[in-house]
């Protein structure tokens, strides 16, 4: 009987299928035929003849433009060649590129969703001292150099008797003159030294030795806005830029927890 089934010449199909089939297999021609088709479309053209443009402000010639078809086919083959021989797997950088990129998808509806001004209105109202305007100081300068607190005062007792600035400024690359400033801005030009006095100076005549990292300088408080509670309108932009922040921020936590609560996950030493 064995060897009656042995003679079947369907019997020879079969295993001549299956040694072909083995064969293929092994060499790797046996998988998805799909997964072997590279089909460059006019979408494809057209983002990177788009992105030549933004490069280069002008559009590729056509050997350009076979050049950079022919670079997108390569960097396909060798993406799905990576993937084959699982050079993804216990990657760090490219698991880190595929979290921030999952994280960005994630993240993408709370970007398109336009806040209205009720909503802004009560993120400022939850967070009333996040958006209150500084101080702002209107005030003049002069640098005197780097002299003593004696000596300095007796120039600034002149500057009120009425002497003429120019007869004790040093040259300095600082504003002599500045207006709505905020401490934060002062902060930058003459340094936090300066600007933490600002705020202990008496308007309306030259007041000092007040120090900075240069030396010391006479100052002229010539107007001072109290700071304020802000009105959406102030600080439209920057409620807008958190409010959105925080949308990301909680969209990416939503997203995490469902995909977490599909997972088993063990930590050692950890019950």
């Amino acid at each position: 009987m064995l060897r009656k089934i042995i003679r079947e010449p369907l019997v020879h199909f079969l295993a001549g299928a299956l040694l072909i089939f083995a064969y293929f297999w092994a060499t790797g021609t046996g998988r998805d035929p799909a997964d072997y088709v590279i089909r460059i479309d006019e979408t494809d053209i057209d983002r990177l003849t788009t992105d030549w443009e933004r490069n280069f402000r002008r559009a590729p010639t056509q050997a350009e433009l076979d050049g950079l078809i022919d670079q997108e086919i390569a960097e396909e083959i060798y993406y799905r060649e990576a993937l084959r021989l699982g050079l993804d797997k216990n990657d760090p950088v490219i698991r880190r590129r595929l979290f921030t990129k999952m994280r960005f998808i994630d993240s993408e509806d709370a970007e398109n969703v336009p806040p209205t001004a009720a909503i802004l209105q009560q993120w400022m109202d939850e967070h009333p001292g996040k958006y209150a305007l500084p101080p702002l100081y209107d005030f003049e300068q002069i640098y005197l150099g780097q002299i003593g607190a004696t000596q300095a005062r007796a120039r600034i007792d002149q500057l009120n008797d009425g002497a003429r600035s120019a007869a004790f400024a040093q040259p300095i690359s600082l504003p002599s003159n500045v207006k709505a400033a905020t401490i934060e801005d002062v902060s930058r030009q003459f340094g936090d030294r300066f600007a933490g006095q600002l705020d202990r100076l008496e308007p309306g005549q030259w007041v000092g030795p007040v120090a900075s990292g240069f030396g010391v300088h006479a100052v002229k408080i010539t107007a001072r806005q109290p700071g304020r509670k802000a009105v959406l309108d102030d600080v439209r932009q920057r409620v807008t830029n958190d409010w959105h922040a925080s949308r990301q921020t909680a969209h990416k936590e939503k997203a995490l927890a469902r995909y977490r609560e599909q997972y088993e996950i063990t930590i050692a030493g950890r019950r």
